[in-house]
Formats: structure tokens, sequence, C-alpha cells
């Protein structure tokens, strides 16, 4: 009887001790979770942590892909085999194996013995092993991985340790489901910085369907944008579909049996195809989709705020297969952030479209004004020149006025004073041939005022003074042909009378200089017709252009302009004013017909 006693008494201390130990396998488990570790490592902890708390040679952990047809061994203790390749992944396929299947209904562990039941499902087990246990990391009917224990020794495993391992699956789905939340939510943080920096639209929704496929292992994410008219689909992206596939996808059109983006987007509502093998929505694409081994496909419209459609989202998967609450979460996601992308990306096309109307709008505005205000600074110097020549003309009148009425009178009273003082000689030669006694006072004053000389040279002195009434009123002409201010309109002129009243103005400045030798004007006139023109306007361009002819021959040695005149024989006028001096410099050359365009210094 003491025995017994002692016996329950050891059982009861073996117990306290197994429930400690799991309580502090599973708080130190959960405080790994707390710290937010990794699930690739959280994985491993749980692995060792079970091993060590139940004495067992091998644990591992496998993670259910997104068909839930196969999982990946993420995990394991006591093995050497390779968990953290991602290029090189341990797979097993469960869909057609009965323990599993029974497992993910039932979500009841699986106890095994040798031989292993499930032993070729999961990889190939130690030879050593005599027993194992298999349990569901799920929640609900969403499986998420397969916790698999293997021992050598053939014991049983006690209620007991069967909830301590399920306590370590609820700790791991927990961590799986809260983990796979806040990367939904780094993704769409992601994208929306994409958009917020003004990425490409091709590159952001490549990123989203990247992201995603991260949380969804063998899953193959794309997105299909509806085109202007609404009709097919196109500009889309599948980073993980075989290129000739997706190029395939292109032009996609709306259609009830459009395969499942085309039926999506015809009908407005989520179409998801489990098996494109036998849906009768693939029928026209079956065959294609099966070539490039794509057997299911869930596809989702996506549209704008005021209910356009912009496009769709798809997972598609090498298998046939079922979607899970998580899969409509991620395609829940997926919308939502496709359709603020379209949607940013449209608003910004459309604010550049805008802009570049708005800076056409202002190009063509500023050119109007300019061409306004080359046609104000015309006006302004057709007035300029018309006052100009108007002064210009009432100052030659006034002059004219001034200068003809003295020299009228002087002009008129040369002849008379010519004869009058011809008489006067003629008398006094006269006197002299008759006087025979000339008293000497009066030989005196004959000899003081050199009478013979006096006879000699004022008829000279008349010619002169002739002379320079005639250049005076020569000048008058000529201002008065050059303002021409009683001829502005067009009329029919004899052109070398122009030249010629512009050259006489600026004869003076013809003479030489310090600066420079006396510039030799040549005038090579042709035989030319009289010519309809303004001729005020004309001869102020030959002015100017003398003007300017003069002023570009100082320090040229043997100076000369040369002006010459023909009509060719296309009954034109050509005229050609040439000097001796430097060439017209090229960045000056195109702006030679600029109004108020100088090459003189300010105040020159």
């Amino acid at each position: 009887m003491q025995n017994v006693v002692a016996a329950k008494q050891v059982a009861i201390v073996s117990g306290q001790q197994a429930f400690s130990a799991y309580q502090t396998a599973l708080t130190f488990l959960g405080q790994h979770v707390m710290a937010e570790l990794p699930l690739t490592e959280l994985y491993q902890v749980a692995t060792n942590v079970v091993a060590e708390v139940l004495g067992l040679e091998y644990s591992r952990i496998w993670q259910f892909l997104s068909d839930s047809h196969s999982v990946r061994l993420v995990a394991c203790t006591g093995e050497r085999l390779s968990c953290a390749d991602s290029n090189r992944p341990i797979v097993a396929d469960v869909a057609e194996q009965v323990a599993v299947q029974q497992l993910m209904r039932s979500q009841q562990p699986v106890v095994w013995g040798h031989p292993p039941v499930i032993a070729d499902v999961l990889y190939p087990v130690p030879l050593d092993v005599q027993r194992g246990l298999l349990l569901l990391i799920g929640n609900g009917d969403q499986p998420l991985g397969l916790l698999a224990l293997y021992t050598s020794q053939n014991r049983e495993f006690t209620l007991d340790e069967i909830n301590f391992l399920q306590s370590i699956t609820y700790i791991l789905a927990t961590a799986i489901q809260r983990q796979r939340s806040q990367a939904l939510i780094k993704a769409q943080t992601k994208v929306l910085e994409l958009v917020a920096c003004g990425t490409e639209l091709p590159e952001v929704l490549t990123h989203l369907c990247l992201l995603l496929e991260r949380e969804l292992p063998n899953a193959l994410c794309s997105i299909l944008l509806a085109d202007t008219d609404h009709q097919t689909l196109g500009n889309g992206v599948g980073p993980s579909l075989d290129r000739d596939y997706a190029q395939g996808l292109e032009g996609l059109m709306f259609g009830p049996c459009a395969g499942s983006c085309g039926t999506a987007a015809y009908r407005g509502e989520p179409v998801f195809v489990d098996d494109i093998a036998t849906d009768p929505r693939w029928e026209p694409f079956r065959d294609f989709a099966l070539a490039y081994n794509v057997r299911a496909c869930w596809s989702s419209p996506f549209f704008s705020q005021t209910g356009e459609l912009l496009g769709t989202f798809a997972i598609s998967h090498r298998s046939a297969c079922s979607a899970r609450p998580y899969h409509f979460a991620i395609h829940r996601t997926a919308l939502h952030l496709a359709s603020i992308a379209v949607e940013a990306h449209r608003s910004a096309k459309a604010l550049q479209q805008m802009n570049q109307a708005l800076e056409q709008q202002v190009a063509e505005r500023t050119a109007t004004l300019q061409s306004t205000l080359v046609d104000l600074q015309q006006t302004q110097a057709r007035l300029l020149q018309s006052e100009k020549m108007s002064s210009l003309g009432r100052m030659v009148a006034g002059i004219a006025h001034e200068v003809n009425n003295p020299l009228t009178f002087i002009a008129g009273n040369l002849d008379y004073v010519d004869h009058a003082m011809q008489s006067l000689l003629d008398l006094v030669a006269a006197y002299q041939q008759e006087a025979v006694l000339v008293s000497p006072a009066l030989q005196q004053q004959i000899q003081q005022v050199d009478l013979d000389f006096l006879q000699q040279d004022f008829p000279k002195m008349l010619g002169a003074m002739a002379a320079g009434s005639q250049r005076i009123q020569d000048i008058v002409a000529s201002l008065r042909n050059f303002s021409r201010l009683d001829e502005s309109t067009c009329k029919t002129v004899n052109i070398h009378h122009g030249i010629d009243s512009a050259v006489l103005l600026l004869e003076h400045q013809l003479l030489a200089t310090a600066q420079r030798e006396a510039i030799v004007l040549r005038k090579q006139y042709g035989d030319c017709p009289e010519i309809s023109c303004y001729a005020n306007q004309l001869n102020q361009v030959f002015f100017n252009i003398l003007t300017n002819a003069i002023d570009a021959l100082v320090d040229v040695p043997q100076p000369q302009i040369t002006i010459r005149t023909e009509c060719t024989a296309a009954q034109e006028l050509m005229i050609s004013i040439s000097n001796n001096g430097p060439i017209i410099a090229p960045d000056v050359l195109p702006h030679i017909f600029d109004p108020f365009f100088t090459t003189r210094p300010v105040g020159a």
C-alpha cells in the first residue's frame, strides 16, 4: 500500500514539473511573439522548444503555400535540412494524402507509428523513427501550417503533451495572422509612398504584386487595366507570370466567357475560377492557360470613386484550388491600392496635360503680346518718324520762309547792282580819258582805293555773291526735297533727286577730319525711270545709310563710298550703297531691321 501511495506522489510531482515546463515554454515563445520576431526565426525557436521540452529527437514546421495543396519546410530540429534556402525550398504535395486531409478537416492531432503513415508525404523521415505526431497550425478553416514531431522511442503522447502542443500551434497561428496583417499594412504603406513620390504607374503596380506574392507563397498576382473604350484589358503587370502568357493577356476583350479577368470586367463583380480545365468561362482560352501551367484564377474588378471600371486584379495558381479567407483579404487590399494608384496616375496625367495646355496658352498669349508689342513699337516708330518729319518740315518751311525773303531781295538786286556798278566803272574810265590834269589830292585818293584793282575785282565779287545766293537756294531746295512735308502720300519721283538731297546735306561730313582722310563719293547712276514711293521715308533711309557708311570709315585709308542704281530685267530698281570699311558683325546682322536697335553707345 505504501508503494502505491509513493508512486502516486512521484507521478504528481512529475506532472507538476511537466506543467511548469510547459508554462515556461509557452511564456518563452509568447515573449518572442510579442517582440515581433520574424516568422522564420520564430518557427525555429518553436521547433527547438518543442523538441527540448518533450525530449524528442526531431521536430519540423511546414508552411502551407497559397494553393493549400502543398507545404514548404520552414524550420526543423535534429536534422541537417536546408530550410532557409528560398531558391531551393523543400516542398511536399499533400493534396492527395488522406491523413493530412483528415487533419485539415477535423483539426485533431494525428499520431502514427512505424511504419509512418505520412512518411513519404512530408519528406522522408529518419530511419530510426518509431513514433510521430502531426498537428495543424491554423485558425478555423484556414490552414497555415503543420507541426510534425518524430521520436525513436516507442512512446505514447499524453493528453497534457498534446494540449501543450496545441497551445504552441495556437501561438504560432496567432503570430502568423498578426504578422500577415502587419505585412498588408506595410505593403499598403509602401505602395502609398510610391504613389506619393510620383512613381510611374507600372512600377507601382509591379511593387504591389510582388509585395502580395510575398504573403502568398507560390501564387501569381497580376493587374490588367481597362482601355479607354472600356471594351478591352491591357497595359498589365504580372511580374511572376510567364512573359509570353502575360503578353497574351494584352487586349483581352470583355465578355461572359473571357476567362476570369475578362468576365469579371464584363460583369463588374469577382469571378473566382478554381479549375480552369473544367470551367466554361475559360473555354476560349483553356488550352492557352493550361499550356503555361495556369490552373486556377481568381479575379476581381476595381473601380474609381465615381464607379468607373479601372481594371482587374487576379491571383493565379498552378494547381486547381479554392480561395481561403486570407485570399479575400488580399483581394480587398489589392483592389483598394490599385484604384488609388490608377486614379492618382490619372489625376497626375490630367494635371500634367492641364499644365501643358496652360503653358501652351501662356506661350500663345505671350506670342500675341510680343506681336502686339512689335506692332506698337512699329506704330510708335512711325509716329516718331512722322513727328520728326513734320517737325523737320515745319523747320524747313520756317527756314525757307526766313531765308527766301532776304535771299530774294539780294538775288533780285544783284543784277541791278552789277549794271549800276558797271556804269560807274565805265564813267570812271571815260573821265580818266577826258581829264588832262588831276589834282594831287584826287591822285592820292585814286591810289588809296586802288582803282585799277577795284575795277578788275568788283565784277568777281558780284559773281561770287550770285554764286553764294544760288548755293543758299540749292540748300533750301534740298531740305524741302529731303523732308517732302507736302508729299506724305505715295507719289512718282526721280529717286536720284532724293539721293542727291541726302548727299548735299551730308556733304560737310565728307571733308577730311583729324581721324580720317576726306571721303571720296562716287555716283554710278543708271538709266532709271521715275518710281512710285513714299519719298520722305525713302530719303530718310538714304540719309541713315550714308550716315552709317561715313561713321564706319574712321581709320580707314583712302575711304570711299559708292552709290549705284540700276533697273533690272524684272523692272525692279536696285540701289546699292557701299564703302570700303569693315563689314557688319554677324551678331548685329539679324537686328538691322529691328526698330530702335543701335550699336552706338548711350547718348551718342
